[in-house]
C-alpha cells in the first residue's frame, strides 16, 4: 500500500493557489457546479443537433443517417462563427462546474462535505451518461466507419464489390471507408460488437455503450491506481470523455483504458500482465505502443528497456500474424495522404514534432524520469490532430504519478479548442501562446534538482 500513499500525497501537491481557492468553494457553490456541468453538457449535445441542421448545406444522404452529423468536410455557413463561440461559451461553464466539484476533494476540506461532493459525482455522472448514450447528434463521423469495417469482419481490408446491402449500402457509396489503420484486437472486438446491433441505428448504440463502460473501467483504474476521489471525479464528470468517447464513440479510450490498466499492473510488481496490456494497447492503435511502454519506466533501466521490449515483440509480432502486409500498406498508406497537401515546411516541422514522443520515451526508459508536460507531446505521432487524441496525455500523467488531475481539467477546453467542427484557431493560437510563454517562465525558475528520479 505504500505506493498507493505516496501517489496520493503526490496528486495531492496541487498548484498553491487552486488548494486555497479550492478550501473556500461553499457546498453550495460545489452543488452548483454540478448542475452547471450537466447543464453545459446537454446545451452543447443540443447546440450539436442545432449544428447539424442549420450550419451550412449538407449532402442530401446525411438526412438518412441514424443520427444528426456535424462533418467539416462539407462548407459551414454563415452563423459558424457564433455557434462556435456558443460551444466555447458550453465548455467553459462544464469547466467551472467539473473544476468547482473537484475542489470539494482537496485534503482541507471535511469529510462530510467530500461524502456529500462523491453523492454527486456519482448522480452527474449518470446524467451525463445518459446524454450521451441517447444524444441526437455528433460530431464525427468515424462511429459509422466502424459499423461498416464491423460488418466486414475478419478481414477488413478486403473490399467485396457489392457487400453493403439496404441502409448500409446507400451510406457506403457516398462515404467510401478509408484504409483500416486500427490493429487485430479492436478489428476483432469491434466485429462482435457490431454484431449485436440488428440495425444501423443499433449497431451504433452499441459501440456508445461500449464507449461508456470504458470510461467506467478507466475511473475504476484510476481509483485503484490513486486512491484519489479528486482524480476519479475528474474522470466520471469528464465532458470531453463522455463526448468523444461515447456520443462519438471514439476508440482511443480503449487504448487509453488498456495503458491506464499496464501503469496500475506495474505498480502492483504483475510487470508480466502489464507487458500484455501495453502490447494489447498497440493491438488497438499502434501508437499507444510507444506511449504504453513509459508505463515501466519506474522499473530500472535494465528491467524497463526489458518490459517495453516485450511488449513491442508481442505486438508487433500478433499484427504481422493477423494484420501483415495489408496492414503495414493501409499505415503507410493513410500517413502518406494526411500529409499530403501540407506546405513543405508544415511537413518538415510536423516530422520533427512527431519525433517528439520518441525521444520522451527514450529518456523516461533510459534516465526513470518523466518530463513535465510530455503526454501532451504524444498526439503529434499523428499525421493530423484530433481533438480525442489529447487524451493520449492522460495514461502518461498516470505513469509519471503527477499532473493527472490537472489535465483532467483541461481535456475539455483544449478539445474544443482544437475541434475542427468550430472556428477557435485564433483563440487557440493566442492561449498557446499564453501557455508556452507561462511554460518558459516556470522552467526557467525550476531547479534542477525538482525533477526526482522515478526510482525514488
Amino acid at each position: 500500500m505504500e505506493i498507493f500513499r505516496r501517489w496520493e500525497a503526490i496528486e495531492r501537491r496541487l498548484p498553491a493557489w487552486f488548494e486555497r481557492g479550492a478550501a473556500r468553494v461553499p457546498k453550495a457553490a460545489v452543488a452548483l457546479g454540478g448542475v452547471l456541468l450537466v447543464a453545459g453538457f446537454a446545451a452543447q449535445l443540443a447546440l450539436l443537433a442545432y449544428q447539424a441542421g442549420h450550419d451550412g448545406v449538407r449532402p442530401g444522404w446525411f438526412s438518412t443517417l441514424p443520427y444528426a452529423l456535424v462533418d467539416d468536410a462539407a462548407p459551414f455557413g454563415g452563423a459558424h462563427p457564433q455557434i462556435s463561440f456558443a460551444a466555447l461559451a458550453f465548455v467553459l461553464v462544464q469547466s467551472l462546474g467539473l473544476t468547482a466539484v473537484v475542489a470539494a476533494f482537496v485534503p482541507e476540506r471535511s469529510r462530510a462535505d467530500r461524502d456529500a461532493a462523491w453523492a454527486l459525482v456519482l448522480c452527474a455522472a449518470g446524467a451525463l451518461g445518459a446524454f450521451a448514450l441517447f444524444a441526437p447528434a455528433i460530431g464525427s463521423s468515424d462511429m459509422f466507419g466502424y459499423v461498416g469495417l464491423g460488418l466486414l469482419g475478419a478481414h477488413p481490408f478486403e473490399r467485396p464489390a457489392h457487400f453493403f446491402t439496404g441502409e448500409y449500402a446507400r451510406f457506403f457509396a457516398s462515404y467510401p471507408l478509408r484504409p483500416t489503420v486500427y490493429g487485430p484486437l479492436w478489428i476483432g472486438l469491434n466485429a462482435a460488437l457490431v454484431s449485436l446491433g440488428g440495425t444501423f441505428a443499433a449497431k451504433l448504440f452499441v459501440l456508445r455503450a461500449f464507449g461508456a463502460t470504458q470510461l467506467l473501467a478507466l475511473a475504476a483504474l484510476v481509483w485503484s491506481l490513486a486512491r484519489s476521489r479528486a482524480l476519479t471525479a475528474a474522470v466520471l464528470l469528464n465532458p470531453m470523455l463522455w463526448l468523444q468517447f461515447v456520443v462519438n464513440a471514439h476508440n482511443d479510450l480503449m487504448a487509453v483504458t488498456l495503458v491506464a490498466g499496464g501503469v496500475a499492473l506495474v505498480a502492483r510488481r504483475h510487470t508480466g500482465w502489464a507487458i500484455a496490456a501495453i502490447a494489447a494497447a498497440g493491438l488497438v492503435k499502434l501508437p499507444f505502443l510507444l506511449l504504453g511502454v513509459v508505463a515501466f519506466g519506474r522499473e530500472g533501466r535494465r528491467r524497463a528497456l526489458l518490459s517495453a521490449g516485450s511488449a513491442v515483440a508481442v505486438c508487433v509480432a500478433i499484427s504481422a500474424v493477423f494484420g501483415g502486409k495489408p496492414y503495414l500498406d493501409a499505415l503507410l498508406t493513410t500517413t502518406a495522404q494526411r500529409g499530403i497537401d501540407m506546405d513543405p515546411v508544415l511537413q518538415a516541422s510536423k516530422i520533427v514534432m512527431a519525433l517528439t514522443p520518441v525521444f520522451v520515451t527514450a529518456y523516461v526508459l533510459l534516465k526513470g524520469r518523466y518530463p513535465a508536460f510530455g503526454g501532451w507531446l504524444y498526439p503529434a505521432l499523428a499525421p493530423i490532430l484530433f481533438p480525442w487524441y489529447l487524451v493520449w496525455a492522460v495514461p502518461y500523467a498516470l505513469a509519471a504519478r503527477a499532473g493527472a488531475l490537472l489535465t483532467l481539467l483541461a481535456l475539455p477546453l483544449v478539445a474544443t479548442l482544437v475541434d475542427t467542427i468550430y472556428d477557435l484557431r485564433a483563440v487557440a493560437l493566442a492561449l498557446f501562446a499564453l501557455g508556452m510563454a507561462g511554460l518558459l517562465a516556470a522552467v526557467a525558475r525550476q531547479a534542477p534538482e525538482a525533477l526526482e528520479p522515478a526510482s525514488g
